[in-house]
């Protein structure tokens, strides 16, 4: 706790319910590690350990000895998360051991709610953190809220009379929604996973971490081990008084998915430099080819404050939001039609919607990080390498725009694009189709990019998939050289034999 008020002296300044740097920071600075002050399941339908946050893969879950409600993922489970304080406030609720696991609705604001008997300090962060109460006010969330959790705490008596009135559950449903970060249940060594394919999440309550302001382009790099704790660096210089920022959204949405998730999620409309410009900073990762002229791209284009429609960039001709609407719904379920183990039939669907997608549109992306994952699956043939540093390439391109600084995805990318390259290489030498000098140069150029690699990766933390990944690669990089070593003294041999060989035959 030291260190937190620590950092938030030095480095942070709390400005209208934003954060902004109290100093210059310099890139890759940390500037918070949080723990978190709860972590849960989003709502649904499967049983989750209160004390460790893994979901239970079958029925075979535990009830807490102490409350007798608690879902555990075993009796004698070591994590940290269910506390006594909560455990004796459950335990005194005289709730029946099937409540939490009938209702898994209720368990997170049921868990925040009973911070205010155990935990006063914590109660009053949760309590400064928006809600958007308002904002929410009858539409579906709120309704659903109503339902499946205000209901069900009235009926289970959880609930007093000012908490009605002051409609708290309402009030921390807002605060959980719009100030959560989702993050992945712990993983170990075994599993890493370069592109993980979607899983679960949870959800984590950062009250510090969540002041930061959005943009689009983000200034800072978030990363959270697996123990939950969330580290923040700076992922450029940010300059003094400048806000801190961190992109609410998927950084490889369009302008229109992002802003349509935080419209609904964060209640406002971005308008950041990347979302007032058409070409997303000419990445154009949004844009459409035109069929009517073949020549221009369709992008989004605002004709008022809020309604968003489309033209091409040649003919100037307008589409409707439903078409393009229409036409992304048929490329997504294409790439979902062709499932994710089957590379022709993925590679037939990436022909195919390049005749209707910009090369970068943020659909083509996903699609060749899919690809990405079943090339390195795949036998290592020279296609397969070829088309592996070809997306690699793709990816690599639109996200040093869209990521300036400290990038994940940067550091995964350019990591699988060095492996892609230095077994490509070796493959060709293999095979006689290049020289040893030949290959000393790809394995050099391979070296810098696993070096550029661990540039980015470092900063993830090392108990995390991408702080194992991170070690897998300075062990690759130790070996990496030792070739490169080899087979320079290889070249160093074959110059000299040449020589020598040129010497003799002038002599004759």
């Amino acid at each position: 706790m030291k260190y937190m008020k620590f950092l938030r002296m030095t480095l942070l300044t709390v400005l209208l319910r934003y954060l902004t740097a109290a100093r210059f920071i310099k890139q890759g600075e940390l500037i918070l590690k949080e723990k978190p002050l709860l972590v849960d399941s989003y709502r649904g339908n499967r049983n989750f350990c209160l004390k460790c946050c893994t979901y239970i893969k079958s029925n075979h879950f535990e009830i807490c000895d102490q409350c007798k409600v608690a879902i555990l993922c075993r009796t004698d489970c070591d994590g940290e998360f269910h506390s006594e304080g909560e455990c004796r406030e459950l335990g005194g609720l005289n709730l029946k051991p099937s409540f939490l696991v009938k209702n898994h609705e209720v368990i997170t604001v049921l868990r925040l709610l009973l911070k205010r008997k155990y935990s006063k300090q914590e109660w009053d962060e949760i309590n400064q953190l928006e809600s958007h109460l308002e904002d929410r006010r009858n539409t579906p969330i709120w309704q659903n809220c109503e339902n499946l959790v205000e209901k069900v705490m009235k009926k289970a008596d959880i609930l007093s009379d000012d908490d009605e009135k002051n409609e708290i559950v309402q009030k921390l449903c807002g605060i959980l929604d719009v100030n959560t970060f989702e993050i992945r249940p712990p993983r170990d060594k075994s599993e890493i996973v370069v592109h993980p394919s979607e899983m679960e999440a949870l959800r984590g309550l950062y009250p510090r971490a969540a002041l930061m302001a959005h943009d689009c382009l983000s200034n800072t790099h978030l990363a959270v081990d697996n123990d939950f704790v969330l580290y923040i660096h700076a992922s450029v210089d940010i300059e003094i008084s400048t806000p801190i920022f961190f992109n609410y959204a998927n950084v490889l949405d369009g302008n229109v998915e992002r802003n349509k998730c935080l419209t609904q999620g964060k209640y406002f409309e971005c308008t950041c430099k990347r979302c007032m410009d058409p070409t997303e900073l000419n990445t154009n990762i949004s844009s459409l080819r035109c069929h009517s002229c073949r020549k221009g791209f369709i992008q989004p284009r605002k004709s008022d404050e809020k309604k968003v429609g489309w033209s091409c960039t040649f003919c100037k001709k307008n589409f409707h939001n439903s078409l393009v609407e229409t036409t992304l719904n048929l490329a997504k379920d294409l790439i979902q039609c062709a499932g994710q183990s089957y590379v022709k039939d993925l590679e037939k669907v990436n022909m195919k919607l390049l005749q209707t997608l910009h090369p970068q549109h943020y659909l083509m992306l996903e699609l060749q990080q899919i690809l990405m994952g079943l090339y390195t699956q795949d036998v290592p043939s020279r296609k397969n390498l070829t088309r592996k540093i070809e997306s690699c390439q793709n990816v690599i391109a639109v996200v040093r725009i869209l990521e300036p600084g400290i990038s994940r995805i940067l550091g995964i990318t350019l990591y699988e694009l060095h492996a892609a390259k230095a077994n490509l290489a070796y493959k060709d030498y293999s095979e006689n189709e290049i020289t040893s000098e030949t290959l000393l140069d790809h394995l050099l150029s391979a070296e810098e990019l696993l070096k550029s690699s661990l540039k980015h990766l470092l900063y993830e933390p090392r108990n995390s998939p991408e702080g194992f990944l991170a070690q897998n690669a300075l062990g690759y990089l130790k070996k990496l050289r030792e070739s490169i070593s080899n087979i320079k003294q290889q070249v160093v041999m074959e110059t000299n034999v040449q020589q020598s060989f040129r010497k003799k035959r002038n002599k004759n």
